[in-house]
């Protein structure tokens, strides 16, 4: 079974995101937010049990999916696939 490792740097953007959503008034309240973020991160752990779209141009991944947040927002989530990874 494949496991999701999400890397330090973007789990400190998530974390950032909140504020950003707050400071620039796309939401009124934190718990508002929070949810949002909360939902990407939900969408973040089904990407296993998806199939994998490649990239054209590997810079931060080889492959990717879309996330569409709402009708004015897709977030373009790129990943690697490490194989034969032990803790």
């Amino acid at each position: 079974m494949e496991q999701i490792i999400l890397e330090h740097t973007l789990v400190l953007k998530l974390k950032a995101l909140v504020d950003i959503l707050i400071d620039k008034e796309y939401f009124n309240y934190l718990e508002n937010a929070e949810s949002y973020v909360h939902d990407l991160y939900n969408f973040i752990y089904t990407i296993p049990h998806q199939p994998r779209r490649r990239t054209k141009l590997p810079r931060y991944g080889r492959y990717y999916y879309r996330y569409k947040a709402n009708a004015q927002t897709t977030y373009y989530l790129t990943f690697d696939v490490v194989q034969d990874f032990t803790l």
